[in-house]
């Protein structure tokens, strides 16, 4: 679709939240007539007002109103499920429902590389942007990152890039409305349990993963872990496809060999950095690191490039981030862990005694799969907003647990009751909406946490 497809199309962008913000703006930008339907009255505020009058878009908060069902097409907010009314009586009518992610596709002429996978997004796709920067690419990271797609894809329009990359973190909510939706180079990391309090079953949640291959079968490259069980079970159908690899006896284009990371020519295999001196522990990040290798093999071929990106590569906020430590108890800032995978690797990533905090908006995990790892381990686990009750209950008999209801009072009880030596470590395991408006809110609530308290030092 062209922007003359768009210009003068009666849109409704549904939800307030930073995709929909985003989406708002773009289509207003190439000439759409947009409503923001917001169905949450506690949304509005005086800042998103502001902006819908400087794009010249109506809106409605509190409600949704029968102008939603006059659309030619509505956008919808990764945040709101199919099976709500809304989505229903838009289907009966047969508008069409896209996600802000193939709504933001249309307009850009750059390449693409999108990266999905139940863990290391984040990671994944930060390390991606660095070492297309590094190689000299004007290089736009957004999508489910932190930034919306449609957000950068304005930014790119006010500037002028020579050589332009889109880097997009894309989650399985943002999958489920595409249509067309085709990069260049299409990532998928891992498939673990998550989000099974919003699909119907976790084979459902698999496929909308995998959605992200679906227009890819003839064009760009498929970049698959070889390492990961379940993606090793399914047969992604794809005439180009990558492989990266740590463990495989396979290998992969992109692969750990004795100790090394290095990507393999049709001139034989390339080393290009020794595991021991990337910049970011556990084995997590090794996988993590061949993947955006594998993901930039068709931009960057000089591996002595590639090295230097890698080397300058800095850990992501909120992905076991040191915050600081107080009384010589290290604090570790893992928001970004919303699922129970997410935090087994983030346990996974120390040897010292540990306080766990746990906890947040359920997503319908299995909170014993963290067993084997906290009983040799953790000293507490402190558990933390509306999960709490059923975490308790699937592993209190286990282990210590403590419910204390807030971040404040488990970081008190743990600078209360723990030694010099120990880990404090925030991995939820769980969505952050209980408390807070986003993962990245909940972070930087604990990092301030620490770091307000008096003796906290790096």
């Amino acid at each position: 679709m062209d922007a003359a497809k768009v210009t003068g199309q009666k849109v409704t962008v549904l939800g307030s939240q930073r995709s929909a913000m985003g989406a708002a703006r773009l289509l207003s930008h190439f000439g759409a007539q947009v409503l923001v339907s917001e169905l949450n009255a506690d949304q509005f505020d005086a800042e998103k007002r502001q902006v819908m009058a400087d794009i010249g878009a109506e809106f409605e908060f509190g409600y949704h109103s029968p102008d939603v069902l006059e659309s030619d097409f509505v956008i919808v907010s990764p945040g709101i499920p199919e099976n709500v009314d809304i989505i229903k009586k838009i289907r009966d009518k047969g508008i069409p429902i896209y996600s802000e992610i193939e709504m933001t596709a249309w307009f850009i002429e750059a390449p693409i590389i999108a990266v999905t996978g139940s863990n290391g997004k984040t990671t994944t796709v930060n390390m991606i942007h660095h070492l297309l920067q590094t190689a000299g690419y004007d290089s736009y990271l957004g999508g489910n990152v932190g930034v919306a797609a449609s957000e950068v894809l304005l930014q790119s329009l006010n500037e002028s890039p020579v050589k332009p990359i889109f880097v997009l973190e894309v989650s399985s909510f943002q999958l489920d409305n595409i249509e067309s939706f085709q990069p260049q180079v299409g990532v998928i990391l891992n498939l673990t349990p998550d989000h099974l309090d919003r699909y119907s079953s976790l084979d459902a949640y698999y496929e909308s993963k995998l959605g992200l291959f679906k227009n890819m079968e003839h064009s760009g490259t498929v970049v698959i872990n070889r390492d990961d069980p379940e993606l090793a079970r399914r047969d992604i159908i794809a005439e180009h496809k990558r492989f990266f690899a740590v463990d495989s006896d396979r290998g992969g284009d992109a692969m750990l060999a004795e100790g090394v990371l290095g990507i393999m020519k049709k001139s034989g295999w390339c080393p290009i950095l020794p595991a021991k001196v990337l910049p970011i522990p556990g084995k997590h990040n090794l996988s993590n690191a061949l993947a955006a290798i594998a993901a930039v093999m068709d931009f960057i071929e000089q591996p002595e490039l590639l090295a230097q990106g890698l080397m300058t590569f800095e850990a992501v906020p909120h992905r076991i981030e040191y915050v600081g430590k107080i009384n010589d108890i290290r604090c570790y800032n893992d928001s970004k862990a919303t699922n129970i995978a997410s935090t087994e690797v983030a346990i996974q990533s120390f040897s010292q005694p540990m306080w766990l905090i746990l906890g947040g908006k359920d997503k319908g995990g299995d909170f014993t799969a963290l067993l084997p790892q906290l009983e040799t381990q953790v000293r507490e686990v402190l558990l933390v907003g509306d999960a709490a009750e059923i975490i308790d209950v699937q592993i209190g008999r286990a282990l210590v647990t403590r419910r204390l209801e807030t971040i404040e009072n488990a970081i008190e009880h743990c600078f209360q009751h723990g030694a010099a030596g120990d880990v404090l470590l925030l991995s939820p395991a769980c969505a952050s909406f209980d408390q807070f408006d986003n993962f990245e809110a909940r972070g930087d609530h604990f990092r301030q946490l620490i770091q307000a308290r008096e003796g906290w030092s790096l």
